[in-house]
């Protein structure tokens, strides 16, 4: 291929990007304007509330940033698993960045994967480059173990609260047959996150099952070798297995349980007084496996109005709509916030990027 054609071709993969992105981000809006617009009284009195429980959007802003130094720690950890310095500060200013990128960048949160894949590049010991980007798939591996795990504990005992969920915006009662399906398919989701989970990590056996091994390079040709990568990835991390799993306890703690007491003081921020905690614990949860759905950047929209119909079904009341878009608000100025890390770390590195 020449240089000129090549050049082409990477031109229309970017406005490709561009497009999709710009739709993503319609939609997301489309979503948010249908939200407030269908439940308008309910967030004025909400937001309303503010000017009187204020002080408890400063423990949420806190525990939010909270998480996200839990990422970075953890990042850290399984980087050093493969021999991978890096120091608190690196690890915490590159998933800064990451955040930073995806929110801004078309590519969503690949765009910040990038951004440490090529950090990692320039860390990694020679002739272990690929090694040192492969910390960053499975630290997203270990976050989803997480919260696959822990959601299938908390839709088994929310159970009576999914059973009162209705059609989204319209206030549709289900019948009882959709409902069970819902929570059945949500349980086979996380059962499916999790057993894949475990399929890449014993790869090696089960490739040695002709049937599965076809199915692996079906998978991979449709993937751009994307599955082979992944479980290449686990190769690295086959004798620290306690540690992965140590690290998705520390995820459904410190990230994912972490993420439902914010969620609750800003609950407390607009006057709600009365819920259930497991109500809550679901609402967070679900909602988050609803914004893994790439439909929208960051799962804005889509993790919205889940949350906001699952707290409606826990008996929250009017407000339920307000609470999601404060977090989404928060999780925004949070990610803006973190871009503030490229103007500190070139501070610290005299003016030189470290980053690749």
């Amino acid at each position: 291929m020449s240089d000129a054609a090549g050049s082409v071709k990477d031109n229309k993969s970017v406005l490709k990007k561009i497009f999709w992105f710009i739709v993503r981000i319609l939609f997301a809006a489309g979503i948010i304007y249908w939200l407030v617009r269908s439940n308008l009284e309910g967030i004025k009195t909400g937001f309303s509330n503010i000017g009187s429980y204020w002080y408890w959007l400063i423990p949420a802003l806190l525990l939010y940033v909270f998480h996200m130094l839990v990422c970075a720690w953890r990042w850290k950890v399984l980087a050093e698993v493969i021999h991978i310095k890096l120091t608190l500060w690196e690890a915490t200013a590159l998933t800064m960045k990451g955040y930073f990128f995806s929110l801004v960048l078309p590519g969503g949160a690949i765009g910040g994967d990038l951004a440490k894949i090529g950090f990692m590049t320039s860390r990694s010991p020679k002739g272990t480059k690929v090694e040192g980007a492969f910390s960053i798939l499975m630290d997203r591996i270990t976050g989803m173990a997480a919260l696959f795990g822990i959601a299938i504990v908390v839709i088994l005992l929310s159970i009576p609260q999914l059973m009162k969920i209705q059609l989204p915006g319209t206030g549709v009662e289900l019948t009882d047959t959709l409902r069970v399906g819902f929570i059945l398919g949500l349980l086979g989701l996380c059962a499916a996150g999790i057993a894949a989970m475990f399929a890449i990590f014993g790869h090696r056996t089960l490739e040695k099952i002709k049937p599965l091994r076809l199915v692996k390079e079906w998978l991979d040709a449709k993937s751009d070798g994307a599955i082979t990568r992944i479980c290449e990835a686990t190769d690295l991390y086959a004798g620290a297995w306690k540690t992965v799993l140590w690290l998705s306890i520390v995820g459904i703690v410190f990230i994912h349980l972490n993420l439902v007491v914010v969620v609750i003081c800003l609950m407390e921020a607009i006057g709600i007084e009365s819920y259930s905690i497991l109500g809550v614990t679901s609402a967070v949860i679900i909602s988050n496996i609803a914004g893994l759905i790439p439909f929208t950047p960051g799962g804005v929209g889509l993790r919205d109005v889940t949350m906001k119909e699952l707290l409606t079904a826990a008996g929250v009341g009017a407000s339920s709509a307000t609470v999601p878009i404060l977090f989404t608000v928060l999780m925004i100025l949070c990610n803006v916030a973190a871009g503030a890390f490229f103007i500190i770390d070139m501070s610290r590195s005299g003016g030189k990027r470290d980053d690749g």
